[in-house]
């Protein structure tokens, strides 16, 4: 009976273990993406993983969809890899204000596709890294780019929306949370701190060197007075 109880327990686990490890294997296997800054309305580069390939084929092609509050996007060569990309004509929300017309609109990107030289064996990974400015907004929202993973044999679409609070779905569409905009000088640069934080972060940093110093010198002053106390004590010793 003992026996049977404990290779019951070792099958329960065993089985536990299959499961964990399959439900990380599935969460790992998703197209996703991070970024060097997820503050609102700031400059960033998102790097994609992609870890395999469409139900064990060698992907091909993949196609970043870029939403619309995203104007420009900036993509980082990779060598094994060729770039296109897909743009739009682009009237900003102030063109009536300026009375621009639609010759002169810019052009927006609507989607980088990287066309593989090699196909991407299904049991290897790489990345992919885009640069753009992130739009303005709350912390908290969501800013998904979709990804078409096209192999030799099929292709996956991630793209479906995540919804805070709820499961995730098969196949969800890379994103970025943003954070809190931070606070920048003209040029674009983070606004540096006051003079006067400096100087009150420098007068806290001097406390405790002031502190030192009295003690030390409180130190040399009874170093001295034991000396004189010593010297005195030797001199009547001998005088006796």
């Amino acid at each position: 009976m003992p026996k049977r109880v404990a290779v019951l327990g070792a099958a329960t686990l065993g089985v536990t273990a299959a499961i964990v490890l399959g439900t990380a294997a599935a969460a790992s296997a998703h197209v996703e993406a991070t970024a060097t800054s997820t503050a609102a309305d700031s400059y960033t580069t998102a790097t994609f993983s992609v870890p395999h390939g469409c139900d064990g084929s060698p992907t091909t092609k993949l196609t970043f969809h870029v939403p619309e509050s995203i104007i420009e996007v900036t993509p980082t060569v990779n060598p094994n890899w060729t770039i296109t990309k897909t743009t739009e004509p682009y009237t900003s929300p102030s063109a009536s204000a300026d009375d621009e017309s639609s010759e002169d609109a810019g052009q927006r990107v609507t989607a980088v596709t990287y066309t593989a030289k090699t196909p991407l064996p299904a049991d290897e990974r790489d990345t992919f890294s885009l640069s753009f400015s992130l739009p303005d907004g709350k912390p908290g929202d969501r800013v998904e780019l979709p990804v078409t993973q096209t192999c030799e044999k099929g292709s996956t679409a991630w793209d479906e929306h995540q919804q805070d609070g709820k499961a995730e779905p098969e196949h969800p569409a890379p994103s970025i949370v943003l954070t809190k905009a931070v606070a920048t000088e003209a040029d674009g640069d983070p606004v540096e701190t006051s003079d006067s934080s400096d100087a009150s972060s420098s007068a806290t940093s001097n406390g405790p060197d002031l502190v030192g110093r009295f003690l030390g010198l409180g130190g040399l002053v009874l170093g001295a007075a034991a000396l004189v106390v010593a010297v005195a004590s030797t001199r009547r010793r001998t005088g006796k």
